[in-house]
């Protein structure tokens, strides 16, 4: 396996350029919805969460993890710590581009009506309407400012959302290269789900249990002796496993290796996807073998 030979390159312009790129996009986006009566940033979920802004902020940060992937960087922490500060500014330049319309159509002078003016305006004028009624709900006044910090949160984590899934990509610090997906293999359970279910609840609980159980003994002892073993030993042990899925199988163990496409670091996920005492699928990864780290226990998860 390759090690570290030189220091990791830095995400640069071209990513944050990448990431400046989308949150306009989808802060022009927004806009037009404004223009046409529709807030998205004012869209919540249960009179707390600011799904709208956390949504609004995905689409704003898939620049940052495309541009990432793509020119093969890990995002630093100084660089995301940038991104947050970068989807703050954003926050408010959307809401000053706004203010700067309002502006235009009244044919306000600016020192008339600041932006201050403006912002305190729609923080202490924000209203939820009751869903069973079309009138508007009465203002929340300094409660305003709390919601305008949520959407500003919301926004700015949601955000983080595509990086945080590129963030936990496998890496190759040696080739400073994202590992790709090379082989994959299947370790079934021995009891049949097509049995299992016709349990009643309790037997059926105590059945997924014990057979989750055996799997990953199972799946435990088949990992040890790969643990540290090179790409090739690793590759001939996964080709033994089923290369298809059982679909009756109560449960299986998926084994999914990744390899850097320079050399022959490696890292294997496995994945546990079993049916539930509730007749529904779960999934879960249970371990990770990350080149030269020591293999994680696989733990029984209760079905």
């Amino acid at each position: 396996m390759s090690t570290p030979s030189k220091p990791l390159r830095q995400p640069g312009l071209i990513v944050y350029l990448c990431g400046l790129g989308t949150s306009a996009l989808a802060l022009w986006l927004v806009q037009i919805a404004n223009d046409n009566g529709e807030n998205i940033m004012g869209w919540y979920a249960n009179g707390i969460i600011p799904a709208g802004a956390f949504l609004v902020g995905i689409a704003s940060g898939v620049g940052y993890a495309v541009g990432s992937r793509l020119l093969q960087v890990k995002l630093s922490k100084a660089f995301v710590l940038g991104m947050l500060t970068t989807a703050v500014v954003d926050y408010f330049a959307a809401h000053y581009l706004t203010y700067l319309s309002v502006l235009e159509v009244h044919h306000i002078p600016a020192e008339r009506y600041g932006f201050i003016d403006y912002f305190r305006e729609i923080s202490e004028g924000m209203s939820f309407r009751d869903k069973y009624s079309k009138e508007p709900g009465s203002p929340l006044g300094m409660w305003g400012y709390f919601y305008k910090l949520l959407e500003i949160g919301g926004y700015a984590g949601g955000a983080m959302v595509p990086s945080a899934m590129v963030f936990g990509m496998p890496y190759c610090k040696g080739c400073q290269q994202y590992l790709k997906k090379h082989r994959t293999g299947h370790l079934h359970s021995l009891e049949q789900w097509s049995v299992v279910k016709k349990l009643k609840k309790k037997e059926r609980l105590a059945a997924l249990q014990a057979a989750i159980q055996a799997l990953t003994a199972r799946a435990n002892e088949f990992m040890a002796p790969i643990a540290a073993a090179p790409l090739t030993e690793t590759e001939g042990a996964i080709a033994t496993l089923d290369q298809s899925i059982q679909k009756d199988a109560a449960a299986r163990i998926t084994f999914v290796l990744k390899k850097c496409p320079r050399c022959d670091a490696h890292h294997l996920d496995l994945n546990l996807t079993n049916f539930t005492v509730d007749k529904k699928v779960a999934n879960t990864n249970v371990a990770k073998i990350d080149k030269t780290k020591v293999v994680e226990s696989v733990e029984a998860v209760a079905a």
